[in-house]
């Protein structure tokens, strides 16, 4: 046998999160329960396709079957119907770069992409070195970061005092001084991950402000925007407001959670540039220089679906509908677990009455488990969460919520 060229590589620890769900998939106890991972479960704990896709899947199909559309590649920027009405349903019909034709606008591969896309632009195109995250962030940022080239550093977010709560004059101060003027910070649109803690309205407002001051590059990751809240318009308030106020700002899209559409992986990336001119420079350059090298064009069918439902005004509207479901259904489970773990006489980790289990928003609670009370509830209960504290609360079922609330106390009281 000839020499292997991986001699000597050594295996990579598996991701943190979906670790965890190969993990709770292996673990033979009947009593178990998955709030690791960030997808969205119906209260008997299956997967969820909305009507609205399932008509889109529909309409597609019987176009195939009629030979009104094919399987041909897309262009390397992507469904040209797809990335317009994206783009609108992010900066909204009053958009001044879209008016104008100030942004670019690529169909990527869902959220991760668009963010790898974003990265590389930054770093190729821009010439950026180094990127700012809050602390803490999505796991897998500084990784797509760091991939790209770019030197990753942090400015506070969470207050450490209580830890599920934002400390929002710690991290407007280390935006005025510690990111240097021009610099590229990477903002969550909505329902910031993991914590499900968002600035307010007012204090967006006056991020925007300091961003137009300094000059800084706002790369906005939006991968909740109707999901969040259950309202679209609210979900994309903090990207409106920075473009109103004269920032340039990227922005990443997903329609795994939005739509559903994990699997199809579809997203998109919007760069809003100075002029026209420099957006289809932006544009041509994103092209040739990181996609077509990358991967050539994304995926067809999730982006006609995507664009079936946003653009029919039938299915736009039963879409946003059921947006306003599981919403609601994340914020009921919210509300159940707190009352519960105030029922049981559950120790709260920052000192409170479980208020900020329903202060937070989005799919995610961050609970304020230390990473012992995690291993514990693993070891000790079955139930599996990421070691920050983070809980799906899209994942929880009604009828685990007393097992959860009993097993948080018992770890609580016990370390």
């Amino acid at each position: 046998m000839a020499a292997s060229a991986w001699r000597g590589t050594e295996p990579t620890p598996a991701d943190p999160i979906l670790g965890l769900v190969a993990a709770f998939k292996a673990d033979n106890t009947s009593r178990k329960v998955n709030l690791a991972q960030g997808a969205y479960r119906t209260d008997d704990g299956l997967p969820f396709v909305l009507e609205s896709v399932k008509e889109a899947e529909r309409r597609t199909a019987n176009a195939l079957a009629n030979g009104l559309v094919d399987k041909e590649y897309l262009p390397i920027e992507g469904d040209a119907a797809f990335r317009a009405h994206s783009a609108r349903l992010v900066f909204g019909a009053e958009s001044l770069s879209l008016a104008e034709g100030r942004c670019a606008t690529l169909q990527t591969i869902s959220g991760t992409g668009a963010v790898s896309v974003a990265a590389a632009a930054l770093r190729q195109i821009a010439g950026a070195k180094e990127i700012f995250v809050p602390d803490p962030s999505w796991g897998n940022h500084q990784h797509i970061f760091r991939s790209a080239g770019l030197q990753v550093k942090t400015y506070s977010y969470l207050s450490w005092a209580t830890g599920t709560t934002l400390d929002f004059g710690a991290m407007r101060c280390a935006l005025s001084s510690d990111v240097p003027r021009g610099g590229a910070v990477l903002l969550h649109a909505c329902a910031h991950n993991p914590t499900g803690v968002d600035p307010t309205a007012e204090q967006w407002a006056e991020l925007a402000a300091l961003f137009r001051e300094r000059g800084l590059v706002a790369l906005f990751d939006s991968a909740y925007q109707g999901y969040a809240s259950g309202d679209l318009d609210a979900d994309a308030a903090a990207v409106r407001a920075f473009e109103a106020e004269g920032v340039l700002p990227i922005v990443c899209q997903s329609y795994a959670k939005s739509m559903g559409l994990y699997g199809e992986r579809i997203g998109a990336v919007n760069f809003v540039c100075s002029s026209a001119e420099e957006a289809d420079a932006v544009m041509s350059q994103v092209k040739q220089r990181i996609i077509r090298p990358h991967y050539s064009s994304p995926p067809l069918h999730g982006a006609r679906l995507a664009c079936t439902v946003l653009s029919d005004a039938k299915l736009f509207s039963q879409w946003c509908t059921e947006l306003l479901v599981m919403a609601t259904r994340v914020q009921c489970m919210r509300a159940t677990l707190a009352d519960e773990l105030r029922r049981v006489r559950a120790p709260a980790p920052d000192g409170g009455d479980w208020g900020h289990i329903t202060s937070q928003i989005g799919m995610f609670a961050f609970t304020g488990l230390s990473a012992a009370h995690v291993d514990a509830l693993r070891a000790h209960h079955h139930i599996y969460l990421t070691r920050d504290g983070r809980m799906s609360m899209a994942a929880m079922k009604p009828g685990d919520v007393e097992y959860i609330a009993a097993s948080m106390r018992d770890v609580l009281c016990s370390l």
